[in-house]
């Protein structure tokens, strides 16, 4: 009866401290991370194939580099600090995207030569 017992114990003893240590673990948070889609075009119309696209963090700040497809479309992603502006050909464009969202930027350049 006494082993009965003390293996009982020893078993609730057990689960109890792998209860804890369980509950200290950190569940990485895969929906943590932001992005949103943007197409970019010159004020002509023309998409802005394959230009990089510089993402200023409020916040902590920081800045990202994308580049825009072949249809001048780049996804930015940002997870800890909102993006407040975008340099893009040497200007800079105040922005304000939420995830999850679709936006047009237009540029100040008139074409890709500019």
């Amino acid at each position: 009866m006494k082993k009965i017992f003390k293996a009982i114990g020893l078993m609730s003893l057990l689960m109890t401290v792998m209860l804890a240590l369980s509950s200290f673990t950190a569940n990485p948070d895969p929906s943590s991370e932001k992005s949103c889609k943007v197409t970019i075009r010159y004020s002509n119309g023309d998409p802005a194939e394959y230009v990089t696209v510089t993402a200023s963090y409020g916040g902590v700040g920081g800045q990202h580099d994308f580049k825009t497809d072949g249809y001048g479309t780049v996804t930015l992603t940002w997870e800890y600090s909102d993006i407040r502006c975008l340099y893009i050909k040497g200007d800079k464009y105040e922005v304000d995207y939420s995830d999850g969202k679709s936006y047009t930027l237009t540029l100040k350049k008139k074409n890709k030569y500019d």
